[in-house]
């Protein structure tokens, strides 16, 4: 039976859920994984099942980081899956048996395509259904902010309004329940922190909607990917000064924990509205509440929270100008393991001589 090794870059709960489909190590076991995916029940063998015929019985071997040169050399061939970080031309010499190099994300940095290339070795970057979703969802809360949705939604079905300001003309009575300061995205200014991946999809959504993206990164992208992207680069101060919307997007990193906070606010148009769909943990949530209580910022979209779940009642739920969902914008976590059932798909292809989808 040949023996194929499968190599993982890097590691977080994606990565992790995958490895268990592959050997179930046990580091991560059923209830883990039933955590996972909660409240929405799993049946664990399914899981596993997703990654039929790339199980150790199949002649198949998962190695992570702290895989060795040897251990990746002896194999009849090798299969690289990560999320994040790089397959440089080191990499790809070090594992003479490779066949292919698979990126969960559509974006090929960090790969050199040019070795790959030369070696025959195949290249695929998957999109990922739960991370355009995320980016949809940052793009829908702005929209809600903009229009007031919630509130008016609100006022229509309990019929809050005042009748006698009311004068329908012709069977059509505009904005009966008296809103001021309606907007929308055309033409308004967008601020992401953190492009990175779903920052990079959220940027083409905004885009579409005739808004002018400016970005923030630790490190500038090359000029050539700015215009990719249709994005201007910005020092934080002055993307938070200049910025419509600002949209954090960056990494769940602790050196980011609370990097949101008074003095951001205090940065922003007093007009401006703040959405975060990344982690609550960027964000000082009791800055916030002052930002939105004290008028600093107009109001704010949260998809993600510092305590998850949020206390109901607290005081950001008070708040009239605070939209909150509850960490779903990547849709059903079901989506992260059709997005995996994909990348077991391109590994059975490869490893029977066939090639990849998403190939670059």
């Amino acid at each position: 039976m040949p023996q194929h090794k499968i190599v993982f870059l890097d590691d977080d709960h994606v990565i992790r859920l995958g490895r268990y489909a592959l050997a179930r190590p046990p580091e991560v076991n059923d209830d883990w994984v039933r955590a996972f995916f909660a409240p929405e029940p799993v049946d664990p063998q399914a899981v596993y099942d997703a990654a039929h015929g790339l199980h150790p019985a199949d002649g198949v071997t998962v190695l992570g980081l702290a895989a060795t040169p040897e251990e990746i050399r002896d194999a009849d061939a090798t299969v690289i899956i990560f999320r994040r970080g790089t397959v440089d031309a080191a990499r790809i010499a070090g594992s003479p048996k490779l066949r292919l190099i698979q990126r969960m994300g559509e974006r090929s940095d960090g790969i050199d395509l040019a070795s790959a290339k030369q070696r025959g070795i195949h290249v695929s970057c998957i999109p990922r259904r739960t991370l355009i979703y995320t980016a949809e969802h940052g793009i829908l809360l702005m929209l809600a902010l903009a229009k007031q949705l919630v509130r008016a939604d609100g006022q229509v079905r309990a019929g809050l309004w005042d009748n006698g300001l009311v004068k329908p003309a012709d069977g059509v009575a505009y904005n009966w329940t008296g809103y001021t300061s309606l907007s929308g995205l055309y033409g308004a200014t967008l601020g992401i922190i953190g492009l990175g991946e779903v920052g990079a999809i959220m940027a083409g959504i905004a885009r579409g909607f005739g808004m002018k993206v400016i970005y923030c990164n630790r490190n500038r992208l090359p000029v050539a990917k700015e215009a990719q992207f249709g994005v201007g680069f910005a020092e934080r101060g002055d993307l938070l000064a200049q910025s419509d919307f600002v949209s954090v997007n960056a990494a769940n990193l602790p050196i980011n924990r609370g990097m949101i906070d008074s003095s951001a606010f205090k940065a922003m148009k007093r007009t401006a509205f703040f959405v975060n769909t990344s982690r609550g943990k960027l964000v000082n949530e009791d800055d916030l509440y002052t930002a939105l209580s004290t008028g600093l910022i107009a109001g704010a979209g949260l998809d993600v929270h510092w305590e998850e779940p949020r206390l109901a009642g607290d005081k950001l739920c008070q708040l009239p100008n605070v939209i909150m969902t509850p960490h779903y914008a990547g849709g059903s976590r079901f989506g992260v393991l059709d997005e995996l059932k994909q990348i077991f798909q391109n590994c059975r292809a490869v490893l029977a001589g066939g090639t990849p989808a998403h190939s670059v």
